[in-house]
């Protein structure tokens, strides 16, 4: 059949999870949750142009696939990114998936990667999240 061809070649295919690499940075956030309509604070560990993983400095309080926005200042701009929390890694530390991003703020967010990663070129890690709890 030559309907099964295209599933035997895709299955032999590794897929990977993360379509883009992350980079390491370090500068304060805050997370609003949409629906509660409350904000926490932390710290943003990693940048990815499909998400970041951010260390809260209080107890993170919802489940996973909970709608948030991200706002941070990175190389002197600011950024507010909507999306959703797509693991948690511990009391503290959350993985945010950005979503439905304007092709503007997609070219933002890869203009800061760049600038990343000429003045950081170390990149962190892609297996971060052995432990996290992901559906």
């Amino acid at each position: 059949m030559a309907g099964s061809e295209p599933q035997a070649a895709q299955a032999a295919v590794p897929r990977y999870r993360r379509g883009s690499s992350r980079h390491e940075v370090d500068t304060s956030a805050s997370i609003l949750l949409v629906n509660v309509g409350s904000t926490l604070r932390g710290r943003i560990l990693d940048l990815s142009l499909g998400g970041c993983r951010i260390r809260t400095d209080d107890r993170f309080p919802v489940g996973i696939y909970t709608r948030v926005e991200t706002e941070f200042r990175l190389e002197g701009l600011p950024f507010r990114l909507g999306g959703v929390i797509q693991a948690i890694y511990d009391r503290n530390m959350v993985g945010i998936r950005f979503l439905d991003l304007s092709e503007r703020k997609r070219q933002q967010v890869l203009d800061l990667i760049g600038e990343i990663e000429r003045t950081h070129p170390a990149e962190v890690p892609v297996e971060i999240g052995a432990a996290a709890k992901q559906v």
